[in-house]
């Protein structure tokens, strides 16, 4: 059994592969771990950490601990793992990122443009275009604050992007998990901010490029040290080549699974889909611990989960997502 520990709200992400006959996986959120007395054997991955205020973080490590010390396989430890703001300053002082960011909070200012405002923990993408001067900054820094974005969450990125040819941009993506770091499948935009990808804009020649670089594992090693700094041992590193090598933009430890492959026009991106999703079912299998749902063991309740129900009686009860 392998359990996915995440926020109620976000759970989405993972529930096609629930549905999959690979393992048996389940679904909790972190309000029902919270009150759990018991939970069965498994393994369990903690995700969602950038969604989760102190309060909720400090109780998930507490969680994780405790899981832990019953003899339980856990993944992401949430006192450890790094998020955006952390990791992306990390990976520079590593020389693995050859971009900068810098905190509006902490008074930080960029001595390299053009730069880009956004959030150091939603998944909005760019709060702005480029940026090129100081005082196009100022201007969109206040306007940020106008419109109620909070200060302490607003941060600088520094432009580190580089198209494949005209204005078609790569996105590529790796992930993690547990002692297995792979490639996985690339999305294509005309855009600089490349997320979801755009139909039609990649041609048989990029899709035979990825086909090679998945068969290869290219940039695993960079990645596996990426996750490393982050101390995260699941989770998809986004990530696109500038001068052919790696740069970063964010580890996300709760990223949104695919149901399968999709029809295309070019066979070898379907063949591409097939082999990537076979990759992650063998790594998702590799972590898989052997167990019955009712083979339980007991959670000790600590100090903060026993408090966090006497503060909130009426949150959710423990529930499982088939």
């Amino acid at each position: 059994m392998i359990v996915f520990l995440t926020t109620k709200a976000h759970d989405y992400t993972l529930k096609d592969v629930a549905k999959w006959k690979i393992a048996d996986i389940r679904l909790l959120s972190y309000d029902a771990l919270f009150q759990a007395k018991s939970l069965p054997e498994a393994t369990y991955v903690f995700t969602d950490f950038d969604r989760l205020g102190f309060w909720e973080l400090e109780l998930a490590a507490d969680a994780y601990r405790n899981l832990s010390a019953a003899g339980m396989r856990v993944l992401n430890d949430p006192a450890r793992a790094c998020q955006r703001y952390s990791l992306l300053k990390a990976l520079k002082a590593e020389g693995i990122n050859r971009f900068n960011i810098w905190r509006v909070e902490d008074g930080e200012w960029p001595d390299r443009y053009p730069v880009f405002l956004r959030f150091q923990s939603a998944h909005r993408g760019p709060l702005s275009g480029l940026l090129a001067t100081s005082a196009e900054v100022e201007r969109q820094i206040e306007w940020a604050l106008s419109m109620g974005h909070p200060r302490k969450e607003l941060m600088l990125v520094e432009y580190c992007a580089e198209p494949i040819r005209g204005q078609l941009f790569r996105k590529l993506a790796s992930f993690r998990i547990g002692d297995r770091v792979f490639l996985s499948l690339s999305v294509h935009e005309q855009n600089w901010v490349a997320k979801e990808g755009q139909v039609g804009l990649a041609d048989q020649a990029d899709y035979e490029w990825e086909q090679q670089a998945l068969a290869e594992n290219r940039y695993s090693a960079t990645i596996k040290r990426a996750f490393e700094i982050a101390e995260l041992e699941y989770g998809r590193a986004d990530f696109g080549l500038v001068s052919g090598t790696p740069q970063i933009y964010e580890i996300n430890t709760n990223p949104h699974i695919p149901p399968g492959t999709n029809p295309h026009i070019f066979s070898t991106r379907t063949a591409n889909q097939t082999l990537a999703r076979q990759n992650f079912i063998e790594a998702l299998t590799s972590i898989d611990t052997p167990s019955r749902f009712w083979n339980r063991k007991r959670i000790p309740n600590a100090p903060l989960i026993l408090e966090q129900m006497q503060r909130d009686p009426k949150s959710a009860v423990l529930r499982w997502t088939p």
